[in-house]
Parts: C-alpha cells; structure tokens; sequence
C-alpha cells in the first residue's frame, strides 16, 4: 500500500492571538477523527500553528481507503413474501433503501431464530485524492469561531481572510478549492526576513523551509524557545522573569520568530501598587515583568519581538517610550483614588446596578456586612471587622485604577483601605473576597478574608436562585459553579465549623423572606459531588453519605465522612456489609412502615441475641464522643465492620419474614435497628 505525509496549510491574515491556541487544536482533534472515520490508515498528525497560518502534518497517510463490505439485514423470510409468493410490502421497501429490483440478489441468513435475507455489498474503498476535500470540509466546518469574516466580493467567510491554500501528497498537488483558495504548493515566510513567496516541494520539508525563512512553525517549539530565552535574561539581570502561562500562549501565538529583549522603566512608578504597573505592562503591552531574588518588583521588562533586528537597542528604546505613558496613567488613577476614602465611594456604588431584580452592589454590599458577620460569629471570629469588610468589599469598583484595570478588582481595595487607616483584617479580607478567582485557585488565607468570601458568594447563589436564574447548560454570566464551589473549598479546606444550610437561609432572608433556599442547597450538595469525583471518589460514595440520617450541614464534618467511607470501601469485610445493607434495604422497603419495639422474649435462634447485642455495643462505641475529629468517622465505620460476622451469622440462620406476624414485626425491628446504625454514617445500601 502507497503511503505519503500529506500537508495542509492556510495562511491567512493575522489570526486572533488569544484564539489560535483552539483553533489549531480544534482542527487538529478534527482531521484525526475524519481521517479515522473514514477509515484511512495514518501515523500521526503534527499541528503547526503561527500569527498567520494553520497547518497541519499527516504522516504516512494511506492513499487508499480497505475495500468494505456491508451487510445489511432485511425482514425474515416468512415475512418478505405473501400468500401467492410475491415481495411483500416489507420485502420491496428494503429492496427499495439498497437500491435493488431483483430479490435475487438477496442472500439468506440462518440463524438460531429463523432465516433472513440480507444485501452483501462490496464496496471498493476510496483514494485520497477523492475525498480529502470532503475530509477538509467537514474538519473546518466545526472550528471554534465566534465571529467570522468574509472579504472581497464572496461570501465566504472564516475567522480570518484567507490567501492560499496548501495541499500536498508526498511531492503532489492535491486539487481541492477550499474558502475561495485553489491548493497550491506557495505560502509566505517572515513578513519582514523573508524574500517573499516560497514553494514548499514536498510535505515532509515544510517546517524546515519555513524556518530557513524566519518561521518557527511548532507552536511548542516556539514556546519553548521564548522560555529559554526568558531563562537567560534572568542569568543576564540576576533577577527572576514571572512567566504568566497565559501571557506566554499570547505572546507565542503573536510572534513567528521570536527574540526576547530586556528594557526598563523609571523606578519611580515603583510607588504604584505593583499589581497595577504588571496589568499594565500585561495587558497593554505583553511584556514579562522582572522581580528580584527576594520577590520585590524591578523597573524591568521583556518583551518579546518579532524580528531579529539589526539594532536591538532601538527596538528596546521603542517599548521603553511606549510602556512609559501606560505607568503614567496607572500612577495617576492611584493618586487620584486616593482622594478620597472607601467609605465615600459607597455612595457612588448606589448608582451601579449589580442585578436588575437583586438591587445595586450598595445593596449587595450591605447584604455581604450582615452575612459576613453572620458567618463570623459562627466560626467564633470578630463579628464587626467582617462586617466592615464587607461593607467596603465592592467600593473600589468605582475605582479610576478597576475601571482602567478591572483584574485589580478587590486588590486595589486593599490598598485603598490600607491607605485610609483601616484595620489590617479588613484590608486583608477586602483584596482575600474574591478567591478563589478560578477553579482549583489560592484560597483566603484570613478567617475575616473566609468570612466576607463566602458571603459574597452566597449572596450572588440565593440571590439568583431566589429570581429562578440558576446556571444552565450554556449559560452561567455570573459564575455560579466557580463561586459554589469556591464556598465548598473554603468551609472544608479551612476547616470552618459553619452550618450551610443556616447560612443559606440567612443569606436569603437578606433579599426577601419569600427565597427558598431548597433548589440553592440542592445545587451546591450537586457541585459538591463533582468536586469530589474530580478527586477520584466514586459518587456512589458522596450519594452513600448524602443521603444517610445524617444531613450535611457542616461541610467539613461531611468530607471526613465521605473520606471514611471512601477508605472503608478499602476493607475486607465491605463487600459482604454491603451487600448486607442493600438486603436491609430491599426487605425493608417491602415491608413499609414498621410499628414494633425489639422483644427478646421472642427471639427464636442464638443468631438473633448475638446480632442484638452486637447492635447494642455498637450504638454506644458509636455515640461516645471521640476527641480526634479525623478520627471519629474512620473509628465508627470499624465499628460496623466488626459487625461483619454477626450480620452474615444471622442471615444465615434467620428467616426475617417469619409466617407468625409477631415473629416476623421483631425481626423486622431489628433489621430497622441495624439499618438506623448504619444509615447515621451513611446509606451503605447505596455502595456498589
């Protein structure tokens, strides 16, 4: 069989930076499982991916398709003809579907339940050449573009406009005519170190001919490059370079050579918060900020160019003069803010709608001071220093620096309070409010930061919940599973002794005495079963303890829990306690509603006096108050496994559903008394 590499590229316009990344990726996922569904034998595909092209390589592509056969099944034989031996109306719609007019062409079937007719197709398989632009299309088609261009006088359109197309198979033109463009051989390299206008001669050379032409076409590769060039310049500055992941993904898909040079800016924008200066060098510029071995901010960059030029220093100077204007404006909004206090920014907040139904964030805010107080007082913290951090939370959202910068959101708050003399709790907690800002983020480190942190979060959740606005599918605006779920990781994670469900209710209350909070809690014991699965821990075992005697309300009394009964599972004698339960379970369940207290008088086989004593000793080892927290669970689910023996002993000798009713009512309460014992840790029965 001939098997070639076959390359795809559309160069194209400067493609968004901040889209590249899935747009290769995307295209890539999709060429492979075309080429797999059309059952193509191939190696690998390689993605390249630069500002101003996507690409692909497909080694050792089969040029050929196997040949197929298709077995089709049509009715039975009894029922493909009438009375008089003529097709029946089941007969010739199947004929119909295969494209037949002649039931001799069927074949018959045997089988262990009757005879079938059946249609052999033998179809040969298809050449790449027919089908790769079907292949393209459809693995196209799909990209993930939000909004699309179209230029010129067509109507075609794509994220970009494109200017030529490659196509090869080995050294062959593959002809195909996709987004307007014929396939060729010809793309562009550097658009400033080239000579122009390259022909690629055969597939395999493509990613050396580009970088003959300053064109790193390996996405990884050109991120590996920048990152050991960011190395050398901390070994040149003595100093480290904070490579933000992100910045580095930009930065990579906006350069197709890429030369990292080191400026600096006046020290004394240094006075500025140093958050402020990085979002504007950040985000304005994509430049890298420079701290030094004790983590302190320099008044030093790296940017990452384009080009290899000729004189380094005038491009340095360039950055120099165009990052200058952005502190500029970053010092001034700080200096401005700081004219005026917190506290006089609430005023202003009146006039921000934080939710048409839920008010404005003043509203919000004074609902953050009473949760947050509320939450203090629960986890023994001081009551009026949550309350003024929540109170100030939101102030800095009129702020000159968020309105410029608004990741600052919080930070800058902090700061702010800092400088108007606030205790060192509230400003701590004012910059702590919105961690974690992504999933599996830093959390608030300070029981006030804990407390204002949960509040805000909750008030978003029963506020939302209460107007019947929870997430769906497609659609969450105000993140509502990150802010669940950072609730869920700040009260187990910080081990706070916080009743949830309490909270939630008093957090309701502060909207309208009308939120239920049933559909609220409901969601966040949800989103705490995924937090677990995320984990490893089955969801058999978070649904064995959520649905047990034993309502959660303590989150963190919930996790020791679910990690016990996780751990339990480990032990020998689950399999067998299991099962026992799911049995309670079933036989209970069938029985109904029982009305009788345990009668030893009436116990009939020794295997019913030892399970009733072991039951006993049991219930008091479990109620004993034990001192190690972490602890307790895993002691009480080894005092159910120790009942092991005993429970299989008198299933093994007992028939609970006795004839005698009175006989049958006693160990009927037994079984009610095992099932309650077990059912305060958790719902076994639920195990599998």
């Amino acid at each position: 069989m001939i098997v070639k590499d076959l390359l795809f590229e559309l160069q194209t316009e400067e493609l968004p930076p901040k889209s590249l990344g899935p747009l290769i990726k995307s295209l890539v996922n999709n060429i492979d499982a075309e080429l797999k569904k059309s059952q193509f034998d191939f190696k690998t595909v390689t993605s390249y991916a630069t500002p101003r092209r996507l690409a692909f390589l497909v080694s050792d592509l089969a040029e050929q398709q196997p040949d197929q056969s298709i077995e089709r099944r049509g009715p039975a034989l009894q029922a493909a003809y009438d009375s008089e031996g003529k097709p029946s109306k089941a007969l010739t719609g199947f004929m119909r579907s295969c494209g037949l007019d002649n039931p001799d062409m069927l074949e018959k079937l045997e089988t262990s339940k009757g005879t079938w007719l059946v249609y052999q197709q033998h179809k040969p398989g298809g050449n790449i050449r027919e089908l790769i632009g079907d292949i393209l299309l459809k693995s196209l088609s799909t990209l993930p573009i939000d909004r699309k261009m179209h230029w010129g006088a067509s109507r075609v359109e794509f994220v970009r406009p494109v200017h030529s197309l490659i196509l090869l198979y080995g050294e062959e033109i593959l002809p195909a005519r996709i987004l307007n463009c014929d396939s060729g051989r010809t793309t562009l390299g550097h658009r400033f170190m080239s000579s122009g206008l390259i022909n690629i001669k055969s597939a395999n050379e493509y990613a050396e001919v580009l970088r003959d032409n300053y064109v790193i076409v390996d996405f990884e590769a050109r991120k590996s490059l920048i990152s050991e060039q960011l190395a050398k310049v901390e070994a040149l500055e003595n100093a480290r370079v904070i490579i933000d992941p992100e910045l580095l993904d930009e930065v990579t898909s906006l350069v197709e050579w890429p030369v990292a040079l080191s400026g600096k800016f006046d020290p004394a924008f240094l006075s500025v918060p140093g958050e402020a200066l990085i979002s504007a060098m950040k985000s304005h510029q994509r430049y890298f900020h420079l701290v030094d071995l004790q983590g302190k901010l320099l008044p030093r960059f790296v940017t990452i160019a384009n080009i290899e030029s000729k004189d380094p220093q005038a491009v340095i100077a360039g950055n120099e003069r165009v990052i200058s204007p952005r502190l500029a404006d970053a010092a001034f909004f700080y200096r401005r803010d700081q004219q005026t206090t917190l506290e006089s920014n609430l005023e202003r907040l009146g006039n921000v709608v934080f939710q048409a139904k839920l008010g404005t964030y003043l509203d919000k805010a004074k609902r953050i001071s009473r949760i947050a107080g509320f939450i203090a007082e629960q986890i023994g913290e001081d009551v009026s220093l949550a309350q003024r951090a929540g109170l100030l939370c939101k102030a800095d959202l009129v702020a000159s620096m968020v309105g410029e910068f608004p990741e600052l959101q919080g930070l800058m708050g902090g700061y702010y309070a800092h400088h108007d003399g606030e205790p060192e709790a509230v400003v701590q907690a004012i910059k702590e409010h919105y961690l974690p800002s992504f999933s599996g983020g830093e959390l608030p480190t300070s029981a006030t930061g804990q407390a204002v942190a949960i509040a805000d979060k909750l008030d978003t959740l029963t506020g939302l919940f209460g107007i019947d606005q929870p997430p769906t599918g497609s659609k969450d605006p105000f993140a509502l599973r990150r802010q669940t779920l950072g609730v869920i990781r700040i009260c187990i994670q910080a081990g706070l002794k916080l009743d949830i469900r309490e909270t939630l209710a008093m957090a309701a209350g502060q909207h309208s005495p009308d939120f239920s909070t049933t559909a609220v809690y409901d969601y966040l014991l949800d989103r705490l079963g995924t937090w677990y699965q995320d984990q490893g821990v089955p969801g058999d075992t978070f649904n064995a303890v959520r649905f047990s005697h034993q309502v959660i309300t303590d989150l963190g009394d919930c996790d020791r829990r679910v990690r016990s009964i996780q751990e339990f599972r480990a032990q020998p004698q689950a399999e067998n306690l299991i099962a026992a339960n799911k049995r309670v379970a079933n036989i209970l369940k069938k029985a109904g509603a029982i009305d009788a207290s345990i009668d030893t008088a009436l116990f009939q086989s020794p295997a019913e006096s030892a399970l009733f004593a072991a039951l006993g000793v049991a219930e008091a080892d479990m109620q004993a108050p034990h001192e190690d927290l972490e602890q307790d669970y895993k002691a009480k689910c080894l005092t159910l496994a120790a009942l092991q023996s005993t429970i299989d002993a008198y299933f093994d000798e007992v028939m609970v559903m006795a004839e005698e009713p009175a006989i049958r009512a006693n160990r009927l309460a037994t079984l009610q008394k095992m099932r309650t014992l077990f059912l305060d840790i958790a719902d076994f029965s639920l195990l599998q």
